[in-house]
């Protein structure tokens, strides 16, 4: 190899190593609940301007549309959902848990939690698995969050 490949390959893998050493903690996290998880300070819970049954309804509608999602289970008595989300291959599968608060005034705070079945950290699929809903449930409730 030619020492310019060398040098560029070198200073790939030094980016790389920086890269995984600034974001070791979200590296080695497998189960994230929004606003309580310190490697990711920014997935905080959503207050949408709906009732708890219309904000469950639109997760719920949400989740169906969602490809690899499965609702796997709507506890109206505690006003939560869960579902499962999928790998492409099926090689993982991950649990999600909703859950509804009301809040008063026609306001309902939803709080999600997603966590990996195996393995010590999900590479960040969690989160992605948590900004996926939130993007859905968004489209669903016409933006009327309040974040």
């Amino acid at each position: 190899m030619s020492k310019a490949l060398w040098l560029a390959l070198g200073g790939g893998l030094a980016v790389l190593g920086y890269w995984g050493w600034t974001h070791r903690r979200r590296l080695f996290v497998n189960d994230i609940t929004t606003g309580e998880n310190t490697a990711y300070p920014a997935l905080r819970s959503r207050v949408y301007y709906a009732d708890v049954a219309a904000a469950m309804a639109a997760a719920e509608h949400a989740l169906r549309q969602l490809m690899h999602w499965e609702v796997v289970l709507r506890d109206v008595e505690n006003d939560a959902l869960e579902a499962e989300v999928r790998t492409p291959f099926g090689l993982f599968t991950d649990d999600v848990t909703i859950y509804f608060f009301p809040l008063g005034s026609g306001q309902t705070r939803v709080t999600i939690r997603s966590r990996s079945r195996l393995g010590q950290g999900d590479l960040g699929q969690n989160a992605a698995h948590i900004r996926e809903l939130q993007g859905a449930m968004d489209d669903r409730l016409n933006m009327g969050a309040a974040f």
